[in-house]
């Protein structure tokens, strides 16, 4: 009798003890879920906080525009602004190379909508917005509604002959450009968006990826000219004051 006391007393401790093993086991389980994620939120919150603050210095390199994330062009129908998809923030953050080359697209649009502000006081027109998005592909995509207040008030014959008129003063400046390009460096940049200008319907203006790119490429070789241009002229005062 004695012997089978025993018994029941050594199976019942051994039975509390794999309880308690195992729920120590269960316990430590939940313990590391739990640390893991906490550790995940503070990886995405610090991850997060990056970004906004990347954002922000992007945005310092297109100050006449606002700047936003996200995967679509502005539908407004004023303002102007740069939209960025969020895919490409994080490639940038990534890949150096692509963050240079996207910088510079950036520095491009805020160039484009300077000259586009500038033309469009010169010659009577108003823009009424101006929306670029880059996708996340880093393709570029602009949609630009200009106004030409002075033309509303004409009628149609006139309209149509002042558009006529403006076409052949862009053949001759054109004409006169080419003539004297040994003498003088034409503005590629502002004759590009001029074109685009002047061959757009119902002032809507539509640029894709090349477009922008050649702009870009035009406004370095317009800064290259006249950059060689100043030298030009320095080495020659430089050389006055010494005879």
């Amino acid at each position: 009798m004695a012997m089978e006391i025993t018994n029941n007393y050594s199976n019942t401790y051994e039975n509390a003890y794999a309880l308690q093993k195992e729920s120590l086991a269960a316990e430590k389980k939940e313990t590391s879920k739990a640390a893991g994620a906490q550790i995940n939120s503070n990886t995405g919150n610090s991850r997060t906080k990056r970004t906004a603050e990347y954002t922000k210095e992007l945005a310092k390199l297109v100050p006449s525009v606002e700047f936003k994330v996200g995967t679509a062009c502005s539908s407004a129908r004023n303002g102007k602004s740069l939209t960025v998809h969020p895919g490409l923030l994080e490639k940038m953050q990534n890949d150096p190379e692509k963050e240079k080359d996207m910088k510079d697209m950036i520095r491009g649009v805020e160039s484009m909508s300077k000259l586009a502000e500038s033309m469009a006081k010169a010659t009577g027109w108003t823009i009424v917005y101006q929306h670029s998005y880059i996708d996340e592909n880093g393709k570029y995509h602009c949609r630009m509604q200009t106004r030409n207040d002075g033309m509303l008030k004409l009628s149609d014959k006139l309209r149509e002959e002042r558009k006529k008129n403006s076409e052949k003063l862009l053949e001759k400046t054109k004409e006169k450009a080419a003539e004297k390009k040994e003498k003088l460096t034409p503005n590629k940049a502002q004759q590009f968006l001029n074109e685009k200008l002047a061959a757009s319907k119902d002032g809507m203006i539509c640029l894709n990826d090349t477009d922008m790119r050649t702009m870009m490429e035009a406004e370095k070789e317009d800064y290259a000219g006249r950059t060689n241009t100043k030298r030009q002229a320095g080495a020659g005062a430089n050389l006055d004051l010494k005879v």
